[in-house]
C-alpha cells in the first residue's frame, strides 16, 4: 500500500491535470447532490455479469464517457479507474480520461468532501485517498467531482475516486464500484436519499434488475418490515444496513438463532451465497438434507459448495423461511438456494461463515444476492428499517 501512495503522489506532482483543473471554473459544482431535484425519483437498470455480480452502466464527464461498476450495497464510495492509472486491472470499456472532460475537478485538500474521506492524503493541494474494495484489494486515487448520469436521474456533479493505482488483479470487466453504504461519500449520501430499493431478477434469465432511487423506491403492497440494528460510529457496522434474524424454518425444522449471533448483513455486489454462523449452519444443513430426501452427491470440481444433490432428486425441497425482528418473514424458494452447477447437479448456496476463516465475522450472518432474487427490498433511512415483498423483478419499471 505504501508503494501505491507514493505512485499517487508522483502522478499528481508530475501531471498538469491535477493543478490546472483545480483552477478551472466548474459551473456544475452547485448541482452536487441534486440528481433528484424537487423530490423526484430515478430508476437504474443493472445486470448480472458473467461472474454473477450486479453491474450498472453510467457515464462520467462532459462530453459523457461510458463506465460500468458493481452495485455495492455496503460500499462507502463511488470510484472508477482513470487514464493516469498504473498497476491497474483490465476493464471492458475505455478508461475514463479526466483531461477529456470539461467538468472534471480534483478536490482541494481541506474541503468538506476531502475531510469526509476515511483516509485522505494530500499531494500538490489535491485530495487523495486509499481504500479497500468489497472484493478485496486496495485502490488509490484522486478525489474529484464530475458530471454523472446514471439511469433516469438528471446529470449532476458527484464526488468520486479517480483511481490511479490498484493491486486488484481483475474485476471481470467493470471499471469500478457504486457504493450505497451509510457513509458521506456514497451515492446514497451524495444524492441526499432518504430511501432506495432494488429488485434482483433471477441470475439465469438474462433480464435486467432495477435500482430505484428517491420517490421511485416504493413497494406495491407495503411489504413486511424489520428495523435496522442500531449502530454507532465506532462499532464497525455503521456503514451497513444490519438487521436481526430470529429463526429459520426448513421443512419441519425451526432453527432459533443463538443469543449474540443474530445480526445479518444484507449484501449485493460481494457475497452471492448466504452465510450463517457455524452452529446454525450445521443444524440448517441437516434440516435441508432431511427435507430433500435425496442422497448428497459429490461436489463438482472447482465448485465452491459443500453440499450438492442430483438435480432429479430435489423435487421435494422445501421453501426456506427467514424470520427477522418484528415478524418479517422472507420466503426463499428452492430455486433461490439450490444453485444449478451443471451436469444435472444442484448445490446448497447457503454455507457456514466459518469457511471465510475471518475471526471478526464469526458471529455474523450474511444474506447473499442469490437468496434475494425476485424480492423487492426497500431501505428507508428516515424510518431506519428494511421492507420487502415478493416481486417479478424483471418486469418492474
Amino acid at each position: 500500500m505504501g508503494r501505491l501512495i507514493v505512485t499517487l503522489l508522483v502522478l499528481c506532482a508530475a501531471a498538469t491535470t491535477c493543478a490546472s483543473a483545480l483552477r478551472r471554473h466548474d459551473p456544475r459544482r452547485a448541482m452536487r447532490g441534486r440528481l433528484l431535484a424537487d423530490g423526484g425519483g430515478a430508476v437504474v437498470p443493472f445486470h448480472w455479469s458473467p461472474e454473477l455480480y450486479n453491474v450498472a452502466n453510467f457515464t462520467i464527464g462532459t462530453p459523457p464517457q461510458a463506465a460500468s461498476a458493481f452495485i455495492d450495497l455496503t460500499g462507502e464510495l463511488v470510484w472508477t479507474q482513470c487514464s493516469q492509472c498504473i498497476h491497474c486491472f483490465k476493464q471492458d470499456l475505455p478508461v475514463f480520461v479526466p483531461n477529456a472532460s470539461s467538468t472534471f475537478k480534483p478536490e482541494p485538500c481541506g474541503t468538506d468532501v476531502c475531510k469526509s474521506i476515511p483516509t485522505p492524503k494530500c499531494a500538490s493541494d489535491v485530495c487523495a485517498y486509499d481504500g479497500v474494495t468489497g472484493l478485496g484489494g486496495h485502490t488509490v486515487g484522486i478525489v474529484a467531482t464530475d458530471t454523472f448520469a446514471i439511469g433516469t436521474a438528471a446529470p449532476a456533479s458527484l464526488g468520486f475516486g479517480c483511481v490511479v493505482a490498484s493491486d486488484i488483479d481483475t474485476m471481470g470487466g467493470p471499471s469500478g464500484f457504486i457504493g450505497l453504504g451509510r457513509t458521506p461519500w456514497s451515492l446514497v449520501a451524495q444524492m441526499k436519499l432518504t430511501r432506495f430499493s432494488y429488485c434482483l431478477a433471477p441470475h439465469d434469465t438474462g433480464k435486467n434488475s432495477r435500482l430505484f432511487l428517491g420517490a421511485s423506491a416504493k413497494l406495491a403492497g407495503g411489504g413486511a418490515w424489520t428495523p435496522f440494528v442500531k449502530t454507532s460510529p465506532n462499532d464497525g457496522m455503521s456503514q451497513y444496513y444490519p438487521i436481526e434474524l430470529e429463526e429459520i424454518k426448513a421443512g419441519d425444522a425451526t432453527i432459533t438463532m443463538p443469543r449474540g449471533r443474530t445480526t445479518v448483513l444484507v449484501q449485493t455486489a460481494v457475497v452471492r451465497v448466504s452465510l450463517l454462523v457455524d452452529s446454525v449452519y450445521q443444524e440448517f444443513k441437516k434440516a435441508v438434507m432431511a427435507s430433500v430426501g435425496a442422497a448428497p452427491t459429490a461436489t463438482p470440481v472447482g465448485a465452491p459448495f459443500e453440499v450438492c444433490f442430483p438435480k432429479a432428486g430435489v423435487s421435494g425441497a422445501p421453501d426456506l423461511v427467514f424470520t427477522f425482528q418484528a415478524g418479517a418473514a422472507l420466503t426463499v424458494p428452492p430455486a433461490n438456494y439450490l444453485f444449478d452447477v451443471g451436469n444435472d447437479t444442484v448445490c446448497l448456496s447457503v454455507m457456514s461463515i466459518a469457511l471465510l476463516n475471518i475471526t471478526a465475522l464469526d458471529g455474523l450472518n450474511i444474506l447473499g444476492s442469490f437468496q434475494q432474487e425476485n424480492v423487492h427490498l426497500l431501505f428507508d433511512l428516515d424510518k431506519d428499517m428494511l421492507s420487502f415483498e415478493p416481486a417479478d423483478c424483471s418486469s418492474l419499471s
